[in-house]
């Protein structure tokens, strides 16, 4: 600006034109306040010479307005929009809380104290509880196989007992110093007999079997010379049903056969006083042609007299040196096969009469389904899982018309 070169009027009036200069400005600070930076920016400057003229840089002021309201609507609006969405938003979530919270009672009401687990929780909890019991019955199971054990040990054969209950599936026998388990077959015929209907007499030590209180045994013994003189008409009357008598053996060392001594004597005041009778063979045959020889024997001695019962092979251990002990178990099991199929040529029943040991652990039990079986096991209850006829449970039984011990059978059968 000169103003040095003018005169002072002329100062008066260019300080005249400041002024209005200034009061030109106002709309300019006016656009600012309004306006924000952006909109300024945007605009194109004031030219510096309309300034010093007085003369207005901006729009009218009405454009101002028409640019400033929609743009403060849409604020407005926008600010609207969003208040009301979050209150819509903050009403939904009270009001689900308070269905949660509703929902949550009403159940709790219906569940009554009880309190609610996740799922999570309660297979936690049927874990420990399965797991708990688990060892209490182990526990349980434990303590109770360890007094059975005790209580068995306190018996007479009561460990051999306890292992033949653990193991059915097994024939179990001491054989030496130790527990022999033999498997058993079950396709060959079973052992049907009842041990509960089994009753013992205390004072005689008889043994019948009797089903719905019927008595459904015969009284049996077996006689040999170890017996001696026999009145059959006390033994008759002391109600022995029937006898099996042995009519002869093969001797164990010289291999000869001999005839009992006895046997004619008892087998005619046995039948004469009205006791069925069977016999029976000691066998020491070590070939089939042996067998057959000694059947042959029996079948001699016997054809005079009636035989109700059967005739049988009794085959067992010598406590000595045998002729048979180099025999092995078919060996053994196609003699005494050999023998019985001789005696059934001849019209008669036969039977083979042995011990648990020598008819699981020395036959082939297989070979001998087919035929009657007379099984001796000395005790109050039968263990044997085959069918058999006759049980022999006594060696040392007492009989009136006997003066020395005598066998003890029950037969289960009707001869």
């Amino acid at each position: 600006m000169e103003l040095k070169d003018v005169d002072v009027n002329g100062a008066d009036f260019k300080v005249e034109e400041r002024k209005d200069l200034k009061k030109a400005a106002k709309p300019t600070e006016d656009l600012e306040y309004m306006d924000s930076p952006d909109s300024l920016a945007q605009d194109e400057a004031p030219d510096e010479e309309m300034v010093r003229q007085g003369r207005k840089t901006s729009k009218p002021e009405g454009e101002y307005v028409k640019k400033r309201g929609p743009l403060f609507t849409v604020m407005i609006v926008l600010l609207f929009l969003i208040s009301t969405t979050l209150v819509a938003i903050a009403i939904l979530y009270a009001g689900k809380d308070i269905f949660m919270q509703k929902e949550a009672e009403i159940e709790q009401e219906e569940l009554g104290e009880q309190p609610i687990y996740t799922q999570a929780q309660v297979d936690e909890m049927i874990e420990v509880s399965v797991n708990k019991a688990k060892d209490e019955q182990a526990k349980k199971s434990e303590d109770e196989a360890y007094s059975h054990v005790v209580d068995a040990s306190k018996q007479d054969s009561g460990i051999l007992k306890l292992l033949r209950e653990l193991s059915p599936d097994n024939v179990i026998f001491t054989y030496g110093s130790k527990f022999e388990y033999y498997p058993i077959n079950f396709d060959l015929k079973p052992n049907t007999i009842d041990n509960a209907n089994l009753v013992v007499d205390e004072e005689t030590g008889l043994i019948t079997y009797v089903v719905d209180g019927k008595t459904e045994s015969h009284v049996l013994i077996d006689v040999s010379s170890f017996q001696k003189e026999i009145d059959w008409d006390k033994v008759k009357a002391a109600g022995v049903d029937y006898a099996i008598i042995r009519c002869g053996f093969r001797g164990y060392g010289s291999g000869k056969i001999v005839e009992d001594t006895y046997f004619t004597s008892n087998i005619e005041a046995a039948t004469s006083a009205g006791v069925k009778v069977g016999v029976y063979f000691f066998t020491q045959a070590i070939s089939e042609e042996e067998a057959i020889e000694e059947a042959e024997y029996v079948i001699k001695l016997i054809e005079p007299y009636e035989i109700d019962l059967p005739v049988a092979i009794d085959i067992e251990e010598i406590n000595d040196k045998a002729r048979t002990d180099d025999l092995d178990n078919d060996m053994r099991t196609q003699y005494c096969v050999a023998f019985m199929d001789t005696i059934k040529k001849a019209g008669y029943e036969p039977m083979i009469y042995t011990n648990l040991k020598y008819f699981i652990k020395m036959l082939d039990m297989d070979k001998l389904e087919g035929y009657e079986k007379w099984y001796a096991f000395y005790n109050t209850s039968i263990y044997f899982p085959y069918e058999i006829s006759i049980w022999q449970y006594s060696s040392s039984g007492t009989v009136d018309g006997i003066d020395n011990g005598v066998d003890m059978n029950i037969t289960f059968k009707e001869w």
